[in-house]
């Protein structure tokens, strides 16, 4: 059967490194129904292939690199790429994704997506042009760092015509936290996918496309795409300008203000020097072009241009450029303490280019600043650096111990705070932050009761972009926070009413958006996409209202029979195939939890002064969740009914098989 769906480019690639075989194998539109494309369709490849006891820097793991119908296409927000693999730096369910120009290359190319087994002999980089896909000698690059990398890739190919995925140094080396670099600047960074590539002795992907797409309905797809522009256009948040003039860092004031900016490794959640480090203070250093936009970088299609560019043109760190995003700045600046937007921004970028998550790494170096300043690491441990914090030039030097590995502190580092942590010892696990092995970014859950929430329940470990309902954080009109999740405490940050419906609801549309390759921040933090302006137009007394309709997008785009509540189940069955898959790595209802610092140390200052997350209130929300997705309260196993209304029967018989369903 010729695949007859739109959107899609209509095949993947799947190459084995052990046998240096390529091969082309067509998309199964049954799946492509089931679970959209990129993150959805990727946790089912993994589903399917990777064992329980598969070690993820072993050849038999699988990285999957993947695109959705939407990617590359017209729309707002049309650039994103999923990537996936069992986690080295967790042992669970590992993936991440980003807006880039790679993921729409790879389409125009002629692939929805690249699977990849097996371990190379020697280094190798994979080189896709069009229909001519080989597996070439990356001996020349095997070392390098992300940058120099990235610029010989286009040198050797098509120049900047050639979009380049590629891993650094410290991924090589064994860091369990490797990222995946895209275009120079733009990282899949958690769960450690650049880590398990390096492991197959790749270094990068080098892809140039030609190719065209084509949808199903082209004048639907016309007119719904010009809704979903004018829902973006449309929206408060976004006509302010201040994403676009800023960048992800006009966060930090914002956090700041509302007191949830992780400071000190969590030790507080406002921080002193947060004006020093601010998306303001960046633009007005390092910008390279003149306000309102200055220097803005955007993925493909997209209206925002968030990826705030700069340069530093002079002193110590005079060179440095590239993107500079909020969770990059929370990781080296207020986590650990420093105000020195120089040495936040260099550190950044030094991560970037050593190919590590900036955020597993600034946790890290936080971490060991408190252990210093409790005694629990000495001068001699850090090999006379002085890791108190607030000392940037510390802070700096352990971005680089981390990234080569070449010290006892960088090793340990580059294992997480976790691991970290525990062989450390002394009392030293009381202060890391992981949960399901991965650490938790600069919203202090304390603070923000939903994003803590979904925190615990993420399926890939500490997570914001599980969920990521800021929702709670935009003082939304109470009635529309009733409406639509039962309570209007779900527009305030500090309280709990709401909080789990709205999470669910967040992580069923945020599974859509990551397999139909389109941006978290149009369905949440703008709110873009329906039916939040319905409802809000209907809060001010108005009928009108433009909103991004993912259902249409995508039934449009593919020729799919879909409606809103259609898409929701998707969203639903994506997120119970992940569940599936974590339950066979071994996660319970146990590990669905709040590291015990936020369970037990009341806030100091701030906004959000004397608040926990008390663990009653944990469970009972947790408990509440569970019936919804049709898990066991005691086990967190999911359920053999619930898979098969989900339309999941060959994953519940596997569970069945395995012993893994919850008992009756």
């Amino acid at each position: 059967m010729v695949f007859s769906l739109g959107g899609y480019a209509g095949q993947l690639l799947h190459i084995d490194l052990t046998r240096e075989k390529i091969r082309k194998v067509e998309l199964s539109e049954a799946d492509c129904k089931r679970f959209i494309g990129g993150r959805g369709m990727d946790a089912k490849i993994l589903f399917d292939s990777v064992s329980p006891g598969t070690n993820p820097l072993g050849p038999g793991n699988v990285v999957c690199i993947s695109t959705g119908p939407i990617t590359g296409l017209l729309g707002p927000t049309a650039g994103r790429v999923n990537v996936a693999s069992k986690s080295p730096l967790t042992g669970i369910y590992g993936n991440s994704n980003a807006g880039t120009n790679f993921g729409p290359e790879i389409k125009y190319a002629g692939y929805d997506g690249i699977v990849i087994r097996g371990r190379a002999k020697k280094p190798v980089y994979i080189s896709i042009d069009d229909d001519n896909v080989e597996i070439r000698s990356a001996k020349h690059l095997w070392g390098e760092g992300v940058f120099e990398t990235t610029y010989r890739l286009q040198e050797e190919n098509n120049g900047y015509d050639t979009r380049v995925a590629a891993v650094g140094p410290a991924a090589e080396k064994g860091i369990l936290f490797g990222s995946v670099i895209f275009d120079f600047w733009d990282a899949a960074g958690r769960t450690g996918i650049g880590s398990v590539i390096a492991s197959k002795n790749l270094k990068a992907i080098a892809a140039t496309g030609t190719g065209e797409l084509r949808v199903a309905d082209p004048d639907r797809y016309w007119e719904v795409a010009k809704e979903g522009w004018q829902g973006v256009l449309d929206e408060p948040g976004f006509k302010t300008g201040e994403h676009s003039s800023l960048g992800t860092n006009v966060c930090v004031g914002w956090a700041n203000a509302q007191g949830w900016l992780a400071t000190r490794n969590y030790q507080e959640s406002v921080f002193e020097g947060a004006d020093l480090i601010s998306g303001e203070e960046f633009r007005d250093k390092f910008s390279t072009k003149a306000t309102p936009i200055p220097g803005g970088r955007a993925c493909m299609s997209c209206p925002n241009r968030c990826k705030r560019f700069g340069r530093i043109e002079k002193g110590k760190y005079a060179g440095t450029k590239g993107n500079i995003e909020f969770e990059g700045v929370g990781a080296f600046g207020s986590k650990c303490g420093v105000s020195d937007m120089e040495a936040v921004f260099h550190a950044y970028m030094l991560a970037n280019d050593y190919g590590m998550d900036c955020i597993s790494c600034g946790n890290s170096i936080a971490l060991f600043m408190e252990l210093t300043e409790l005694g629990i690491l000495t001068k001699k441990d850090a090999g006379g650096l002085d890791l108190r914090f607030g000392n940037a030039d510390a802070m700096v030097e352990m971005v680089h111990q981390i990234g080569t590995l070449k010290t006892k502190l960088g090793k340990l580092g580059a294992t997480g705070t976790k691991r970290a942590a525990r062989k450390i010892g002394k009392g030293a696990s009381k202060y890391e932050t992981t949960i399901k092995g991965m650490e938790t970014i600069v919203c202090d859950p304390r603070a923000s009761k939903g994003f803590g929430f979904g925190y615990a329940v993420g399926s890939r470990g500490s997570d914001h972009l599980r969920a990521h309902p800021v929702f709670e954080m935009l003082r939304i009109p109470k009635e529309v926070g009733e409406e639509i999740f039962g309570s209007g405490e779900s527009t305030t940050q500090e309280t709990y009413g709401g909080k789990v419906n709205m999470v669910v609801w967040h992580e069923n549309v945020g599974a859509i958006t990551d397999s139909m390759g389109t941006c978290r921040f149009m369905h949440a933090s703008y709110y873009a996409g329906y039916p939040i302006p319905e409802m809000l137009a209907k809060s001010k007394g108005r009928k009108d209202a433009h909103s991004i309709k993912y259902h249409d997008w995508i039934s449009a785009a593919t020729g799919m029979d879909l409606d809103y509540y259609g898409m929701l189940e998707i969203g639903d069955r994506i997120i119970n195939l992940e569940r599936a898959l974590n339950v066979r790595f071994g996660i319970r209802r146990k590990d669905d939890t709040l590291p015990r610092r936020f369970i037990e140390e009341p806030l100091p200052s701030g906004p959000a002064k004397g608040q926990t997350f008390p663990e009653e209130r944990l469970n009972k929300m947790i408990d509440r969740y569970y019936k919804i997705r049709g898990w066991d309260l005691k086990t967190g196993l999911p359920h053999k009914r619930k898979l098969i209304n989900a339309g999941l029967e060959d994953v519940a018989k596997d569970l069945g098989e395995r012993k893994l369903l919850a008992k009756k």
